[in-house]
């Protein structure tokens, strides 16, 4: 049984978009406004439930009321969708960084995957995994690296997909189809990013910007919608 239903259970935000210059300022306007720079969280389900990247705002802040504070925003955010950490199957974490893994101890009942290189370079005890593997009927594995040099993806094969909107006078109906979605992580970062052309390389363990072209020409070339690893879900383009 291929992917019934993906969710963004909540959206990521960019303390940098592509088109601003870095500087202490900025960041510092954007945490003034409530922006954390969390990852966006994403929920899939086919046979298995699987919730990819856990949302953690402020990275840098460590201390116990930002780590209170983001459990509180995850547990909120699931439950508006009628979830919580106890119904999940899967926590797959698409790389190391704190805006993508903190949070995950609130998945102690489910099975957390990442990619085998990062499992080994750091030292963790998650399942590990292989490019190309596959973690639930309809959901791939895809490394993509360059981002981390261990940083990875999730493809996803949908069933022919509708939208039901009921409206006053019954009801509309939309087909949408079987697609391929890419739950790119920080490879593609954000819809600005795409658009531009650019690479986020602002992290200290940024690996390679060759690597990093590389991977997101491989989500463009089989992805019809992709979803970033900071924003919402948007149409793939430059698919031919």
């Amino acid at each position: 049984m291929p992917v019934s239903k993906i969710q963004i259970i909540k959206q990521g935000s960019l303390t940098l978009d592509a088109f601003e210059h870095p500087s202490p300022s900025l960041i510092a306007m954007k945490y003034l406004s409530g922006i954390g720079g969390s990852s966006t969280v994403t929920y899939v389900e086919s046979d298995l439930k699987i919730l990819v990247d856990t949302g953690f705002e402020f990275e840098m802040d460590h201390g116990q009321d930002n780590i209170a504070r983001n459990k509180k925003l995850l547990i909120q955010a699931l439950e508006a969708h009628s979830l919580t950490p106890q119904d999940i199957d899967i926590l797959f974490i698409t790389h190391w960084h704190a805006d993508h893994f903190m949070n995950y101890d609130l998945f102690s009942e489910s099975k957390i995957i990442m990619g085998e290189p990062a499992v080994k370079r750091h030292h963790l005890e998650f399942s590990e995994v292989r490019d190309g593997d596959t973690i639930a009927n309809g959901v791939q594995v895809l490394f993509t690296p360059g981002h981390t040099q261990d940083h990875a993806s999730l493809l996803l094969s949908t069933k022919p997909m509708r939208y039901n909107q009921r409206i006053q006078q019954g009801g509309i109906i939309t087909g949408v189809g079987e697609k391929k979605v890419v739950i790119a992580g920080d490879a593609i970062i954000s819809p600005n990013y795409y658009v531009l052309n650019k690479i986020w390389n602002h992290n200290s363990d940024f690996h390679s910007e060759s690597l990093a072209k590389q991977s997101v020409e491989k989500i463009c070339e089989i992805a019809d919608f992709i979803i970033p690893g900071h924003g919402g879900m948007f149409e793939n383009i430059r698919k031919e």
